[in-house]
């Protein structure tokens, strides 16, 4: 059976990419972003997209229509959604409740267009707040290929995935990125751009924002690509005890990196003492690759690098798409 795909705020085609990569047909694409519409028509462009704010009633009645009619083709049809979620990400200051109503607004138009599977990508915090009865799983991107230990929240019916890689087999930077072993060989790391920080809640409260590490070894996969640019590094092995100051970190590119760091001079605490000194950025090639996509995923029509690093870190990795379109056709076929 065929496999017809409807891909709601779709950003720059990461659920397209991997629905077409797994042998489905992207039917209907939509985003309101206008540079991730235009990405993603210059990458797809046998795929219809509309640019259109989602998120109002009158909208079911069109899917609901599409939905129909190609089930009346012989397909199977498969609605998948990614819902902003800057709101509800643990990073976020702003209240979760605020990027709720697009969430559920993606559940009800599922309910009522009733395909014959779905899918819902979303940060780990949504699925506390899932109406109650909904079914849903926390996917690791490293888990199918990607070199990345991004997590999210898959909620949805109709598949269920299979891991590719077991965590013994997780792919590294270095194994996705080879030419890196260039720059230093033996003492690379990737350091994220993750600060360890504190939230100001009110004048009276403090209380941890989020506390991870802000790098992690070559040999072991990226944490989750943000939508800035990441930063290539290595570890200052000379270190007497001292961490990098915030301005010796921003202006690392011209650092010696034989020599000590500096001592930390403000008051964010320190995950450890011998922290990296960046070399560079990494390029948005590698970090598509490291997304999951093909290095030369078309990116020019987002007219500026913000808008591009934004789209990336945003992105769905294909495998992970790939994945429950795999998942949907074992439930179909087996």
């Amino acid at each position: 059976m065929r496999i017809a795909v409807i891909d709601l705020f779709c950003g720059m085609g990461g659920f397209s990419q991997g629905a077409i990569d797994a042998g489905a047909e992207v039917i209907l694409s939509v985003d309101s972003w206008d540079y991730a519409v235009k990405v993603h028509k210059e990458n797809h462009p046998d795929v219809k997209i509309i640019k259109m704010e989602l998120g109002h009633p009158s909208h079911y009645r069109m899917f609901k229509r599409l939905v129909d009619e190609y089930r009346a083709k012989g397909y199977h049809v498969h609605i998948h959604g990614s819902p902003p979620c800057q709101a509800l990400s643990n990073a976020s200051s702003r209240d979760a409740s605020e990027g709720m109503p697009l969430v559920l607004w993606f559940l009800d138009l599922v309910e009522r267009c009733d395909p014959d599977s779905w899918s819902m990508e979303n940060v780990v915090p949504v699925r506390k707040r899932l109406p109650e009865g909904t079914p849903s799983v926390v996917l690791n991107s490293a888990d199918f290929g990607v070199a990345q230990t991004r997590r999210r929240c898959y909620a949805g019916e109709g598949w269920v995935v299979e891991p590719s890689h077991s965590k013994e087999e997780w792919l590294g930077v270095i194994d996705v990125l080879p030419h890196l072993n260039e720059l230093l060989e033996g003492n690379l790391v990737i350091p994220i751009n993750r600060r360890v920080g504190w939230m100001n809640k009110t004048a009276k409260q403090q209380k941890p924002r989020y506390l991870k590490p802000i790098w992690r070894e070559i040999a072991e996969p990226i944490q989750t690509i943000t939508t800035s640019r990441e930063s290539i590094g290595v570890l200052n092995v000379n270190t007497d005890g001292c961490g990098l100051s915030n301005n010796r970190r921003a202006n690392s590119v011209d650092s010696d990196i034989t020599k000590p760091s500096k001592t930390i001079h403000n008051n964010r605490p320190s995950l450890r003492t011998d922290e990296p000194q960046k070399i560079r950025s990494l390029t948005l090639p590698e970090t598509l690759i490291l997304q999951g996509f093909n290095p030369d995923y078309k990116l020019d029509s987002a007219k500026t690098q913000k808008n591009r690093w934004t789209m990336v870190g945003n992105a769905v990795p294909p495998p992970v798409a790939a994945a429950v379109i795999r998942g949907v056709q074992n439930a179909v076929f087996n």
